[in-house]
């Protein structure tokens, strides 16, 4: 009795320590992530339009955006992340509710690291009408950028990333054919606009 109670006492500690470890393990293989940011991304170059009698012209990209975000997701092996993300951006000629994924790469396996990502979605909302175009809806969204994340506490990063942004938007314009107001045909087109931007953000994990 006395050699089991002895034995015991030598596995026990040795038991916890190994369950530990594997929890342990286990979090950094597959670990819950939140992110919020928020970013301002500036119009870049120019976009075809078409909304006078079949004219096609040049306009600038004159949008500015500001954009709060979070995303949710899952870090897989302590280096790569995987999640879900919605927001809202602020145009200066509209609003947006983007829903896309989000996929980062950490280059170091440290708290402290430069990282990339790449995000794919749809933004939902609406353009307005100026002199130049008529309104417009979302369409598809696809941004790249790279950034830096520095420990702020325990379980907290601090992220500032550069970012290229490009967006889909869906417009129409009417061909009048005679002199009544009814008489048109109307020709769907797409709009395609580019940003780069500076976003800023907290990680929790």
């Amino acid at each position: 009795m006395r050699r089991l109670s002895i034995l015991l006492t030598l596995l026990i500690p040795g038991l916890i320590n190994s369950v530990f470890a594997q929890e342990s393990s286990e979090k950094n293989a597959l670990q819950y992530f939140n992110k919020t940011e928020v970013g301002i991304g500036i119009g870049l170059g120019s976009f075809g339009t078409d909304n006078y009698q079949g004219y096609v012209k040049k306009v600038r990209n004159d949008q500015v955006i500001v954009s709060p975000q979070t995303i949710n997701g899952i870090v897989i092996s302590g280096r790569a992340g995987l999640g879900i993300g919605l927001g809202a951006e602020f145009w200066k000629k509209g609003m947006f509710y983007p829903v896309f994924a989000h996929l980062f790469y950490d280059f170091k396996p440290s708290d402290n690291t430069p990282f990339a990502y790449i995000i794919l979605g749809e933004a939902f909302g609406k353009r307005d009408s100026t002199s130049s175009y008529e309104s417009g809806t979302g369409g598809l969204l696809f941004s790249i950028g790279i950034g830096f994340k520095k420990s702020i506490g325990k379980r907290f990063q601090f992220e500032y990333e550069l970012f290229y942004r490009y967006q889909a938007i869906n417009s129409s314009y009417r061909t009048y054919y005679d002199t009544v107001a009814t008489h048109y045909t109307t020709t769907e087109y797409k709009v395609s606009y580019n940003f780069v931007g500076f976003k800023i953000g907290v990680l929790f994990k």
